[in-house]
């Protein structure tokens, strides 16, 4: 090995998303096959740097659960295939990074060493304080940095779980502040660019999902922003049970009515709002909007003379089911098994609501029967039941 000093040594060590040390052209990352104690006793050392470790601390994390009667040659054995590691991965400062001081251990702080996650934290500080043009340059540099949670392949560690915690919640703050700015200044690709990343850390942070819907509609995305609502919203059901807040319900409507601007003809405004309407099956709409609908069918019965009907599938909530589960199956079967000008909403985690037009009661009766001989039979209990009412008419 290369006789170096320590002033010609300089580490990049990152541990937001996933632990690697980078020495000049060599990076070691921990591996699965490496002795997971051994990667969890370099990150340790990594994320108290700046102090010496007492082997008591040492061995009450790393060693507790040994059998050996003798910790601390446990912890001797341990350091020395921590030191083996980065030798044998072709750091030729390999020597130099662990060092014994006071009875205990340490990273070697005399080193020139740059962390990932002291960067980002020290960028977000920063950002507090600094002046509106310099406060979006930190906070996106910030953003960049975070490439996932904190040691995530050490999750289950005591001492990581506060420290993934923090780090997470640092970000989404940064990342919240970011959009405001970005938004203000009318950089909406941008915006959407930071929600997307965002989203993959926190699919269920409400306050930036209205960022990426806002930033969409911005640059006239209605379709995608529409999608995207959508996806989300059946996620929230399945993953966590709850509905959407009135803010997004509320986003929503904006959502599904286009602008309309002065000097457009009535042919083109109407193209403008028909667009994306010809999809085949009946129309998905949201709660509040189905509730609407749901009045004007009321009041349009007495007149037409013609039936409506509400229909209701209720389901066992199975709590995270994946898009398979019974209400996956139930959201693609009404569509395709109604027909274009029938409405249908999922009111709740557990609950679809259909609105038929033109049909006897038998026919609803049938039409139920068609979607659940079209279900797979392991999800047939959990079919609750269902139910037909007719629309009450309002004169």
């Amino acid at each position: 090995m290369v006789n170096i000093t320590i002033d010609e040594i300089y580490i990049r060590i990152e541990m937001l998303g996933g632990f690697s040390i980078i020495f000049g052209e060599t990076r070691i990352s921990e591996q699965v096959k490496r002795s997971s104690k051994t990667w969890k006793l370099l990150q340790y050392l990594v994320a108290h740097r700046h102090k010496i470790v007492s082997q008591e601390e040492l061995i009450e994390t790393f060693c507790e659960d040994e059998l050996s009667d003798s910790p601390g040659s446990a912890l001797r054995t341990l350091v020395y295939r921590a030191r083996n590691v980065l030798a044998k991965s072709g750091l030729s400062c390999a020597d130099n990074l662990i060092v014994t001081k006071s009875g205990g251990y340490s990273w070697n702080d005399d080193l020139r060493c740059e962390v990932d996650a002291e960067e980002f934290e020290e960028l977000c500080k920063k950002a507090d304080s600094a002046a509106k043009n310099e406060r979006m340059d930190m906070l996106l540099r910030a953003a960049a940095l975070y490439k996932g949670d904190f040691l995530p392949n050490s999750t289950g560690e005591l001492w990581v779980m506060p420290l993934a915690r923090w780090y997470r919640s640092l970000y989404l703050a940064s990342v919240h502040h970011a959009l405001e700015l970005l938004l203000g200044e009318e950089r909406y690709i941008e915006a959407g660019e930071l929600c997307s990343k965002a989203m993959l850390v926190d699919p269920f942070d409400e306050g930036i999902l209205e960022y990426h819907l806002r930033a969409l509609l911005a640059q006239g995305k209605n379709t995608e922003a529409l999608d995207e609502y959508k996806k989300m919203e059946s996620m929230y059901y399945d993953e966590l049970g709850v509905e959407f807040s009135d803010e997004l319900r509320a986003l929503y409507s904006q959502i599904k009515r286009p602008a309309i601007t002065d000097g457009k003809s009535l042919e083109n405004m109407m193209e403008e709002w028909l667009d994306g309407a010809d999809f085949p099956g009946a129309y998905y709409c949201d709660l509040s909007e189905f509730k609407t609908m749901l009045r004007i069918e009321s009041r349009s019965v007495p007149r037409s003379g013609r039936t409506a009907y509400v229909v209701r599938f209720d389901t066992k909530y199975e709590p995270g089911a994946k898009k398979g589960g019974v209400m996956g199956q139930l959201d693609k079967l009404i569509p395709v098994n109604l027909r274009m000008g029938d409405l249908y909403t999922r009111s709740s985690p557990n609950q679809y609501i259909l609105l038929l037009h033109s049909l006897a009661y038998e026919d609803c009766k049938m039409l139920i029967d068609r979607i659940m001989y079209g279900l797979d039979s392991k999800y047939l209990s959990k079919i609750i039941g269902s139910s037909i009412k007719p629309i009450k008419p309002i004169y």
